[in-house]
């Protein structure tokens, strides 16, 4: 369904092979197991033209702030909409590549960490701590008390 998006100015990072192996040492060595705050994949999802639509009512983890779910794209990467405030537009769609080396951020709590290379990211992409040191890419989104729209 999603392998047609086409969101325009969407950021691609290369994920080498050192990017890959240090994951892997990241999960076999239990560096990211906060499997309880992890984001879930995101329920009734449709494409409208070029942009995504998350209905909030099957999302319920959008409810509260700090809530997330995600969405897998048609190129391998991940887009996640998080709750930052509880305003009718106080949501963010941010890519879930890291900006040091592409590995895909995993969410602990109320940040994103990378497992290769632990880099730390703030619930709206904002470095917390690096390697990395440019903010993850966001998309624009337009909300409704019953929708999210990405693109």
């Amino acid at each position: 369904m999603l392998n047609e998006l086409n969101l325009e100015d969407t950021k691609s990072a290369h994920i080498g092979r050192r990017a890959v192996l240090c994951g892997a040492v990241a999960v076999v060595l239990g560096l990211s197991t906060d499997i309880a705050s992890a984001s879930a994949p995101a329920i009734g999802v449709k494409q409208v033209g070029k942009k995504i639509q998350i209905t909030l009512a099957k999302n319920k983890s959008l409810a509260k702030v700090g809530g997330a779910v995600t969405i897998a794209l048609g190129d391998g990467s991940s887009v996640a909409i998080a709750r930052i405030s509880s305003a009718v537009n106080g949501f963010v769609a941010i890519n879930l590549s890291c900006t040091h080396q592409g590995v895909t951020v995993e969410q602990q709590g109320s940040t994103w960490i990378c497992p290769a290379h632990g880099s730390t990211f703030n619930t709206s992409g904002k470095v917390l701590r690096g390697p990395a040191n440019q903010a993850l890419f966001k998309y624009p989104i337009a909300a409704t008390a019953k929708t999210v729209t990405i693109g």
